[in-house]
This record gives C-alpha cells, sequence and structure tokens, in this order.
C-alpha cells in the first residue's frame, strides 16, 4: 500500500486503507519475519522478505512520501523499527545507494558495512532534508543506523555521518544538528572514537566542520587516541585524498577555515607540528602533502620547540631523525635542510637544546664522520651548543675526527711569536671549535686522558695542540 503511494491520488487511496484498516484493528508497525517459507519458494523470497520486514513507514520515508509520513506517525507508527538492507537495495534510488558506498568508504575499517537502518537513516541516505526533520521533530532517535566492523555491529549516530556528508548545500542538514545539539560532542562507538567535528576534519568536509562547530562542537575535544579534532584532520587524511590535488586544496580549505573559526593549533598534550613533522620527515620526498601541511601550521604560529610525550620528542628531533635515516637521498636532504633552515628563522634556538633530548650537535657528532656534512656545518654556523653532560663525549668525537680540527688555518697558533694570544682566539672562534671550547673548564680529566691516547695514535698534530690547550690535568701524564 504506502510502495504504491507516489502522488496526490495514490496517498489519498493509500490514506483512506490505513484508516479502514485501522477500525478493523489492523496494525501500523505490522513485521512478519517469523513468517516460515516452503521450499521451492526461493526465487519469491527475496521479494516477500522486503514486505515482510519492512513497515508501512519504511516504505513512505524511502519514496519521500511526507503527507503519508505524517498520517502514519499521527497514527502511532514506531520510528523505533529497523528495516533491512532488502527494502533499500530493492527500492533505493542511485543516489541512495551511491551514499552509502561513500559512506561506507568514509567510514574505512576492516569488515565496516551498513546493515539495517531505522527511518531516520532512509530519509538521510535519499537527501531528504524535510523527511529529516519531520521525523527528527517527532521524536526520532539519532542512533540510527547499525554498521558491522570487527568489533560486531553498533549504532551509529546520524551526526557522524552529516558531518562527513559533502552536500552542496550548507545548511541542509541543519535540522540534525539543531534537534540533536546536546549530542554534538558524543564519540563514535567504532574505531579511534571520533567526534563528528573528527569525522568532518578527517574527510575535508567544509560543510560538516562548519555547521558543527556552529553548534557547540568543542573544537578541542578529543578521540579515543587523544588527539584533537584538527590533529587527526592533519595525521588521518584518506588515501585517495593525498593522492587526489583537488580533494586535497578541498581538505587544506576546510583546515583553514576551522583555524578561522578557533581551531587550535598548539593543544594542550602533543604538538600537532611535531606529529606532522614525524610523519613527513621519514619521506619528505613521497610527503609533498606533509611539507604543505606543517608550512600551514608554521603559518599560523604553531609552536616551533612542540613535544611529543610518549615516546618524548620535539619537532627538531623528529627533523634530525629524519637527515640520519636516507643520508644518501640528495633530494630528501635538500627538503629537510631548507625546512630546518626555516624553524631557525621562526625561533627554533640550537644555542639552547631542548632538556630531556640530546642535544642536535651531539647527535650530528654521533654519526660517522659527523655527516652528513652540511648537517653539521649548519648547527655550527648558527651557533648550536651542547648540554653540559654531553662535554666529554662530545669532546672525544671531535678528537676521533681530523677534518674537525686539521683544517683549521690557526692550529699552531703558538708559534706566531707576538700575535699568539690573538691567533690563538681566531682558533677558539673558529665554527669547529667554538662550540665545545665554551665549555673547555668541564672536560675531565679522565676525558683529557682518552683524547692524548687518540692523539698518541692518530696524530701527532692533535698532540700538539692538546699540550697547548688549558685542559685538566690528565689522569696519567700523556
Amino acid at each position: 500500500m504506502a510502495h504504491h503511494a507516489v502522488d496526490e491520488e495514490t496517498t489519498d487511496s493509500a490514506i483512506r486503507t490505513l484508516e479502514i484498516s485501522r477500525r478493523w484493528g489492523g496494525e501500523i508497525d505490522t513485521d512478519q519475519r517469523k513468517r516460515p517459507y516452503r521450499s521451492g519458494q526461493a526465487r519469491l523470497y527475496h521479494v516477500l522478505r522486503m514486505y515482510d520486514e519492512s513497515t508501512a513507514l519504511h516504505f513512505s520515508v524511502i519514496m519521500g512520501n511526507l503527507r503519508l509520513t505524517e498520517k502514519l506517525l499521527d497514527m502511532g507508527a514506531s520510528l523505533k523499527t529497523h528495516c533491512t538492507p532488502v527494502l533499500y537495495e530493492a527500492l533505493g534510488s542511485e543516489e541512495f545507494l551511491d551514499r552509502i558506498d561513500y559512506f561506507q568508504d568514509t567510514f574505512e575499517e576492516p569488515g565496516f558495512s551498513v546493515g539495517d537502518m531505522l527511518p531516520l537513516s532512509l530519509a538521510f541516505l535519499q537527501g531528504n532534508s524535510d523527511m529529516c526533520k519531520l521525523l527528527v521533530d517527532r521524536g526520532a532517535d539519532r542512533q540510527v543506523m547499525t554498521v558491522y566492523s570487527r568489533g560486531g555491529s553498533r549504532a551509529m549516530s546520524i551526526l557522524h555521518f552529516a558531518a562527513a556528508d559533502r552536500t552542496t548545500d550548507y545548511r541542509q542538514w541543519q535540522c540534525l544538528f539543531d534537534g540533536y545539539r546536546k549530542y554534538i560532542n558524543e564519540r563514535c562507538p567504532r574505531g579511534s572514537r571520533c567526534t563528528p567535528l573528527h569525522v568532518a576534519l578527517i574527510n575535508g568536509c567544509t560543510q560538516g566542520m562548519q555547521i558543527a562547530v556552529e553548534s557547540g562542537a568543542n573544537k578541542e575535544a578529543t578521540n579515543g587516541e587523544s588527539r584533537t579534532p584538527l590533529a587527526m584532520g592533519i595525521l588521518k587524511i584518506p588515501p585517495k585524498t593525498i593522492n587526489d590535488p583537488k580533494r586535497f586544496e578541498e581538505h587544506m580549505v576546510c583546515l583553514r577555515k576551522f583555524v578561522e573559526l578557533g581551531g587550535s593549533v598548539n593543544p594542550e598534550g602533543d604538538s600537532l607540528l611535531a606529529l606532522a613533522m614525524q610523519v613527513y620527515a621519514g619521506r619528505p620526498s613521497e610527503r609533498p602533502h606533509m611539507r604543505q601541511l606543517i608550512y600551514f601550521l608554521l603559518e599560523h604560529h604553531a609552536d616551533v620547540h612542540g613535544t611529543i610525550r610518549e615516546p618524548y620528542t620535539n619537532v627538531v628531533n623528529e627533523l634530525i631523525n629524519g637527515i640520519f635515516l636516507d643520508k644518501d637521498n640528495t633530494e630528501s636532504q635538500e627538503l629537510l635542510k631548507e625546512l630546518l633552515s626555516d624553524l631557525v628563522d621562526r625561533g627554533v634556538n640550537l644555542k639552547k637544546p631542548a632538556p630531556g633530548l640530546p642535544s642536535p650537535l651531539r647527535r650530528a657528532l654521533s654519526s660517522p664522520k659527523a655527516e652528513p656534512r652540511w648537517f653539521f656545518d649548519f648547527l655550527c654556523e648558527n651557533g648550536a651548543t651542547i648540554h653540559d653532560d654531553e662535554v666529554d663525549s662530545a669532546f672525544l668525537r671531535w678528537c676521533k675526527m681530523p677534518r674537525l680540527w686539521s683544517t683549521n688555518e690557526y692550529n699552531a697558533w703558538w708559534q706566531h711569536q707576538g700575535q699568539e694570544d690573538e691567533i690563538f682566539l681566531k682558533w677558539c672562534e673558529h665554527l669547529y671549535n667554538a662550540w665545545w671550547w665554551k665549555h673547555v673548564k668541564q672536560i675531565s680529566p679522565s676525558a683529557v686522558s682518552r683524547a692524548y691516547e687518540i692523539a698518541s695514535k692518530n696524530s701527532q698534530q692533535l698532540h700538539d695542540i692538546l699540550t697547548h690547550l688549558p685542559l685538566s690535568a690528565p689522569l696519567d701524564n700523556p
């Protein structure tokens, strides 16, 4: 009956039939799921299931008949009865079925699929905002769609779907966000337990993001991974978005708009810039999109000294990890060199290494022959220094690398009679010496002894330099 109500005339007929049926004791929510089928009815089974496992309200909603839907609700039709996929697979429009595919792709998770639906989800997937408003006004529940994934079946809120909908009508789902405003920060029961705002930013859905914010969404709410919406919008961009320049630009528009609306690039907890650097630095030549995101954060004054708590690290430390990961990749090295230079220009102070982490200079010295050479030279040129507890080990690394002490034109300052002090000062200020010379009084006697051992085995020149330096007395005479 409801299935055939497609115009005013057939709707009138359907309503009359409903009224007569009610007078004779008919049920509005008839659901004959227990009807037995005999063998040999397989061909009819699919069609019969559609009718047996759906109510008149389901048919009315999916056919978009507002007048009949309202009448059914007036007569007490239940908004809490599910219909199976048989109905919407048979009667759903092409747009309806495309939207199911879109959302199954959007909520990427192994085994994720859409199952039974309530009337409101049918109206939403049909793109019928008027029908949605009617159902919301009549008390439809927000938990409207059963989804399946590895964790079993769960009911999902309509707001998570609406937040990811790429509708061109900014206000299309206003009725949903108004009707369920108090649930705007509700976490999804699946996956990383995101709020609707997280979902909007992950998918670069500007419309969903904006209406969620206007509906009172907490811009700094955290999900099950303790990530804010902006963090997820940066770290969890779908591969299909990364690989499509147009979609990636749409994603950036969404992120920019969100920051304009008050989203913080410096949230409590882990630094967004450090997290982005962690992803980017490992493969810079393969992840140009992440470089764009890093500069987006820098342009909006992300803290260049930001840290990650577990395991403890910071922006520069993650960039250095990338430098050492592929030292022979010229393209990657150039990209990271440029980025390091920009970070220094934006306030990274190499003269004050971060507590709790190895100094960048000590890390550079730890690599064989202090390579890549550009990195060590860059640090020295920008006044990098070391922690107090790194002095001995850094000084000994200096002794083991001839290029750091053998190429200095002021090496034999003691031979310049009458100019010894002047030449010695120039030697101390040389970029390969200045960083440890300022700590010279902290070099321990045991380190001095070890330095002489290194010199005696490898170089008379180094031995001469050491004997003319005001070092502590070694534990044993050289």
